[in-house]
C-alpha cells in the first residue's frame, strides 16, 4: 500500500512535534489575549472587572465563548498549523480524509459508552491514592475552582441552550482537543518512535495532566488510552472526535436534567460508580474494542489511499 502522507522537503516529524508545542505555548499567549479583547467587545467590561464577572452566570455565553476562542488558539490552531507547515496534505495527515463505515463508528461509539463507565470507576480509585495533607488541600483547590466553572456553564433555561452548550461545551473541545493530541502530538510521535503504545501513553498522560484535576487524572487518562487507540486502528480523527463529544454529551446532557430536575449538581457530579463496577467495565472496553478493531481492519483494506498502518510496540 502506497504512503499517502508526504513531508515537506527538510521537514521532518521529529521537529513537527517541537513546531507543535511551541506554537501550542504561542497559542496560550495569543489566545488569551484575544480572550481578554472579545470579553471587553461582549461585555463593555475591562480585565479586572472581567476576573469577578468569569463567575457570574449572567455572563455563562460569553464565558462559553471565550474558552471556545482559547481553546481554538491552543489546540486547534497550533495543529492545523504544524500540519500545513510539516506535510504537503495537512488534512490527511491529520486524519480528516479517511473513512470509516457506520459499523466501525458505531462500535467505536460503544467502545467510549463503556469507557465513561469505567473512568467513573477509576475515579473512585483516584480518591483513595494517599497524599499529604498539604497536597489534599492543594488539589481541592483545583477542583474547587473547576466545579465553580462547571456551575457557572451549566446555566441551562431550555433546549436552545442545551444545544448551544453541546456545541460549546462538547463538540468543539471534542474537534480541538482530538485534532490537536490524536491527530498531532500522538500520530507524530509515533512516526518519531515507532512505538505506537509508548505514543499513545504519553499523549495520554498529557491530555490528562493538561485538564489539571488530580481526582479527575485517571478518568481523563483512561479515557485519553481509549481515544489513542480509536484513532491508531481507524486513522480517521473523526471517530475519537465522535467518541470525545459522546463523553462530553452525556455529562452536559446530565447536567441539564438535572438543572430541570432543581438538583444539585455539585452533589450528583460527586457520585462515584463503586469499584466493582471496574471488574465488569473493563471487560466490556476490551470485548468491544476487540470487534472495532476487526471492523477498522476491514475499512483500511478496502481504501487503497489510507496511509500504511504502523505497528502496535
Amino acid at each position: 500500500m502506497e504512503q499517502v502522507n508526504q513531508n515537506r522537503p527538510g521537514m521532518t516529524d521529529r521537529a513537527g512535534v517541537f513546531i507543535l508545542i511551541s506554537l501550542m505555548g504561542a497559542g496560550f499567549v495569543v489566545g488569551g489575549g484575544l480572550s481578554i479583547l472579545a470579553w471587553k467587545l461582549m461585555t463593555g467590561q475591562s480585565g479586572m472587572e472581567m476576573a469577578t464577572s468569569m463567575t457570574d452566570p449572567v455572563f455563562v455565553n460569553e464565558i462559553r465563548i471565550m474558552q471556545m476562542l482559547l481553546a481554538t488558539f491552543i489546540f486547534f490552531a497550533p495543529a492545523l498549523l504544524t500540519a500545513f507547515i510539516l506535510n504537503r496534505k495537512p488534512f490527511a495527515y491529520l486524519g480528516f480524509n479517511n473513512k470509516n463505515s457506520l459499523k466501525t463508528i458505531m462500535l467505536g461509539l460503544a467502545v467510549m459508552g463503556a469507557t465513561v463507565v469505567l473512568s467513573d470507576s477509576l475515579a473512585t480509585i483516584n480518591e483513595m491514592i494517599p497524599v499529604s495533607e498539604k497536597m489534599r488541600i492543594y488539589f481541592k483547590g483545583l477542583e474547587d475552582t473547576y466545579m465553580k466553572q462547571v456551575l457557572v456553564l451549566s446555566h441551562m433555561s431550555g433546549i436552545p441552550d442545551l444545544l448551544f452548550s453541546l456545541l460549546v461545551m462538547a463538540l468543539a473541545p471534542a474537534i480541538f482537543e482530538e485534532v490537536f493530541f490524536r491527530g498531532g502530538l500522538q500520530q507524530m510521535m509515533t512516526k518519531v518512535t515507532g512505538k505506537a503504545i509508548l505514543s499513545i501513553v504519553v499523549t495520554s498522560l498529557i491530555f490528562s495532566a493538561i485538564h489539571f484535576s488530580f481526582y479527575g487524572f485517571l478518568s481523563r487518562f483512561a479515557l485519553g488510552i481509549v481515544l489513542g487507540f480509536l484513532f491508531f486502528e481507524s486513522k480517521n480523527i473523526w471517530v475519537p472526535i465522535l467518541a470525545h463529544f459522546l463523553n462530553n454529551a452525556i455529562a452536559v446532557i446530565q447536567i441539564y436534567i438535572l438543572r430541570m430536575q432543581g438538583k444539585s449538581i455539585e452533589d450528583s457530579m460527586d457520585d462515584k460508580f463503586p469499584l466493582w463496577v471496574l471488574f465488569i467495565a473493563l471487560p466490556a472496553v476490551f470485548y468491544l474494542f476487540n470487534f472495532f478493531k476487526k471492523s477498522a481492519a476491514i475499512d483500511l483494506q478496502s481504501n487503497p489511499g489510507t496511509p500504511i498502518k504502523e505497528s502496535v510496540s
